[in-house]
């Protein structure tokens, strides 16, 4: 999400706020956030602080009704098991996600959710943690968008070379916020301003 952080008392800075979750599957109806990371950036994309990531503490049968795909790999990532082990509570969650956002956007309707495919995410907040989304911007960012168009526009691009993802909420936002630094370095340019012409 986009929004302001204060840096000094004149000074009012741009900011991103990525936030990514680890889901069961991705049925709105039936599927648990699992994982949570939040991470804030100034203008420039580089983190205002190491940002915060929680993992939620989950009933087994819960986990066990995961598919395969998010048994395998929550398996192997070790989130599985951290969500059994977990002391946090999904409310306790919600709370310090939104005192964390608070803290660096403190004014309502600024901050603007962005990540890949962000749609889902807050898809899952509106229907788990409502007062995060309350809290935010009805516009989003979607990393996923700026790709698409950009393989249409550009495709001589190609597109950024990313480290491989472990699928864990904090490490898929760095992710997140490398690769939109690729595609403001290559594809948001700064235009360049001429001066109009003098008349006689």
């Amino acid at each position: 999400m986009l929004g302001c952080v204060k840096r000094s008392p004149s000074v009012r800075t741009k900011s991103a706020v990525v936030i990514v979750k680890t889901k069961t599957r991705l049925n709105l109806e039936k599927d648990k956030i699992l994982e949570i990371a939040v991470i804030i950036t100034d203008g420039q994309l580089e983190p205002v602080d190491g940002g915060i990531e929680f993992i939620i503490q989950t009933p087994k049968e819960t986990l066990d009704a995961m598919d395969e795909w998010c048994t395998k790999q929550h398996g192997h990532s070790g989130l599985t098991q951290a969500c059994l082990d977990s002391p946090y509570s999904h409310e306790e969650v919600t709370k310090q996600v939104l005192a964390y956002i608070k803290k660096w956007v403190p004014q309502r309707r600024v901050g603007v959710l962005a990540g890949n495919s962000v749609h889902a995410d807050r898809g899952f907040l509106v229907k788990q943690m409502p007062e995060v989304v309350e809290w935010l911007h009805y516009r989003i960012i979607d990393v996923s968008s700026i790709k698409e168009l950009s393989r249409r526009w550009y495709p001589e691009l190609g597109i950024p070379k990313l480290k491989e993802s472990n699928h864990r909420a904090l490490d898929d936002i760095r992710g997140s916020i490398e690769e939109l630094k690729w595609y403001r370095r290559n594809v948001f340019k700064q235009p360049a301003i001429t001066e109009p012409e003098k008349t006689s």
